[in-house]
């Protein structure tokens, strides 16, 4: 999946350039807009960014279980190997102690990532706060991506290209 990152000054012109994306076949889901003020995006009937998009929850999540998993399983190998209590430990012991390593960590990773922002979109938070919108596309190929483009070269005036990300994922 692609991401397509844009500032535009106004409500207005979102909500323009939202009609024309949809009218070329990009869904609403297809688009996100950050702004400091989340009510006027709400009223404005635009698809702001939610919480999962605002915050690092999925990736620190995701390094989260990954880094838990490793833990559970060294902790489950070596509780069969060591015997602590006195009796034989089986593999029911290192699948139990990797799948609570996994939920543990995925579990700690959120909640690190929940009070963290959203590692994709730091460089763009300074224009956010001084009160410009942040509009991301997200494109599934280059052909959707073109699509995208077309539409914002009609609004070069009103729109700036900030980045782009062809290889996106929050989880990464």
């Amino acid at each position: 999946m692609k991401r397509i990152y844009y500032f535009t000054k106004s409500l207005a012109s979102v909500r323009g350039i939202t009609n024309e994306l949809q009218q070329a076949g990009i869904g609403e889901n297809r688009l996100h807009v950050m702004g400091n003020d989340t009510m006027a995006i709400a009223q404005a009937h635009v698809h702001g960014t939610t919480p999962w998009e605002e915050t690092d929850i999925m990736h620190s999540g995701f390094v989260g279980a990954l880094t838990g998993m490793g833990v559970g399983l060294l902790a489950g190998f070596l509780l069969a190997g060591l015997d602590p209590w006195g009796m034989q430990l089986d593999s029911g012991t290192i699948i139990g102690a990797t799948l609570f390593g996994t939920c543990f960590g995925a579990w700690l990773g959120g909640l690190h990532g929940v009070s963290s922002q959203n590692h994709h979109l730091t460089p763009y938070m300074d224009r956010v706060m001084e009160g410009d919108y942040l509009m991301m596309v997200d494109a599934d190929d280059d052909a959707q991506a073109g699509k995208i483009e077309k539409v914002m070269a009609g609004h070069r005036h009103e729109a700036e290209e900030a980045g782009r990300e062809e290889h996106f994922s929050p989880f990464d």
